[in-house]
């Protein structure tokens, strides 16, 4: 029964219309199923509790719309608006956008010319972000709004490969309230309205895949600026993210450092520019299906909410193994990605420093990795380390604090439990980031640990998530339907390093 108590924890006024939708559903059901005869007491109850529950949402709802329309209408006001591209507000209702700014079908209608259109597109986009609820526990709107801001103004710009701006385009798509409520009834296996089918129909807006439903981009975690739920996955807050759209494969390039020289009057230089480098990565599926309970997808409002948190949630522990360790046989093959700690000799990987004596780690290793990365590399450097491998860092600090500053032994700390990863301590005043995944011990040939720069080493991500509904799930056994419904999810991405030089890795010297 859908009481007062099913409001709480809801934050979105998607979420307070979706459990609206589900009330008029319900009281539709109940008055079905009595038909002309009276209601029992346990009926009337249920009625009762329908009724005062739409009061309190359309209550909500109402109270929150006319604040939304009293700062729209301020914001009409000269004084109160920018240029497209000064801040992240639109500056007025211009003619090329829609009275319904998630109407994607009307845009191409409104513009007179290609670049019109995309402009138009990018300032749609930035309506949906800059209003939109952002439900991730870490989330802050402010943030997310300029991540999103810089991704539509420098990676969704128009292109051969990317010529109706992609990432626009999905923001607009699966922005709208009525997108949400759509997306929840097609996990829940309902039917749509015709509102809904038409705030659906598109939804499929990439350019060399298709099928698939687009996550509303507020949940989508290839999209959101903040990284893990509850995983501790260090890489997307230490390391620098590359995001593609039109296309699955990034093109860079990377040079040796320029070097200058003294000389005498006239006399004709020499070439100072390294040679230059192209880095390329093909993003790679990454995919996962879960199983619900026909009851579970109908009785929870938050459906979308859950599923997002729990499917980032798996998202960021396999990155966080994928990207410490490479992917199986097929490491660094095409579109696998290249990890920091992957097996030693690893073509691609970071340049390995052995320990001097065999299966041990000794205080003149971290002196020695130190020393043999390049010094342009060393000001931005930070080291990569399993907790056990702190410890054992921890473990040979001297009276003198020379690995931890710390004056005494006792002064070099304990690790913050964080997330992201970031301990919060330095060693050799270098920050120090967790990876839960990186080999532990003092087996022969492990990679312990890692000095590099994370500007180096390059998670490349292709954006958008899409999700599919297995609308029956069948017993292995019997083959007979289980009463679930099973949620297929995949996203692209891969990560490798961008320059083999720009890290030190510790190797376990062999017996």
């Amino acid at each position: 029964m859908i009481t007062l108590s099913d409001l709480e924890g809801l934050v979105s006024l998607e979420e307070y219309a979706n459990l609206r939708d589900q009330v008029e559903d319900r009281k539709k059901d109940l008055d079905a199923e009595f038909g002309i005869q009276p209601f029992t007491d346990e009926a009337k109850s249920e009625w009762a509790s329908l009724l005062e529950v739409a009061k309190e949402l359309d209550d909500r709802i109402a109270e929150k719309k006319a604040r939304t329309a009293a700062i729209a209408e301020a914001a009409k006001s000269p004084r109160n608006t920018e240029g497209p591209f000064v801040g992240r507000t639109i500056a007025t209702k211009a003619r090329r956008l829609p009275d319904n700014i998630f109407a994607l079908d009307q845009y191409r209608n409104l513009s007179t010319s290609d670049d019109e259109l995309a402009q138009a597109y990018r300032d749609g986009a930035m309506f949906a972000v800059d209003h939109a609820t952002y439900p991730h526990p870490d989330s802050k709107a402010s943030d997310e709004q300029e991540h999103l801001a810089k991704l539509l103004d420098t990676v969704d710009l128009p292109s051969p490969q990317n010529p109706n701006r992609e990432l626009a385009r999905r923001v607009i798509a699966t922005g709208s309230p009525t997108y949400l409520r759509a997306f929840t009834k097609y996990l829940q296996g309902r039917p749509l309205n015709p509102d809904e089918q038409r705030a659906v129909a598109p939804w499929t807006v990439q350019t060399d895949v298709t099928g698939g439903y687009m996550v509303p981009f507020y949940f989508d975690p290839s999209l959101l600026h903040v990284g893990a739920w509850t995983s501790i996955n260090p890489y997307r807050r230490a390391c620098a993210v590359k995001t593609i759209v039109g296309t699955d494969t990034y093109h860079g390039v990377t040079s040796a450092a320029f070097t200058v020289a003294r000389a005498g009057e006239a006399v004709a230089s020499t070439e100072g520019l390294g040679a230059i480098a192209q880095i390329s990565a093909i993003v790679g599926k990454v995919h996962g299906v879960g199983t619900l309970s026909h009851e579970l997808l109908q009785d929870r409002p938050d459906v979308v909410s859950e599923i997002a948190s729990l499917i980032a949630e798996a998202k960021d522990t396999e990155e966080e193994s994928s990207f410490s360790l490479g992917v199986g046989d097929a490491l660094g093959g095409g579109f696998n990605p290249i990890g920091m700690f992957a097996a030693t000799t690893t073509a691609g990987a970071y340049t390995e420093v052995e320990t001097t004596a065999n299966n041990t780690l000794a205080i003149g290793d971290l002196y020695a990795t130190e020393a043999g990365l390049p010094i342009r590399h060393r000001m931005n450097a930070a080291w990569f380390m399993a907790r056990a491998t702190i410890r054992a860092a921890q473990a040979l600090e001297t009276t003198g604090g020379q690995l931890f500053g710390g004056q005494q032994y006792a002064s070099v700390g304990y690790p913050q439990n964080d997330p992201f990863g970031n301990t919060g301590l330095r060693l050799m005043n270098y920050p120090v980031w967790e990876v839960p995944s990186a080999p532990i011990g003092t087996t022969d040939s492990y990679i312990v640990a890692a000095l590099v720069n994370p500007s180096s080493f390059y998670i490349i991500e292709r954006a958008g998530m899409s999700v599919e509904v297995i609308p029956n799930m069948l017993d292995a056994t019997t083959g007979y339907p289980t009463g679930q419904r099973g949620i297929y999810a995949w996203w692209r991405n891969t990560a490798k390093s961008a320059n083999v030089d720009a890290g030190r890795r510790i190797r376990i010297n062999p017996a």
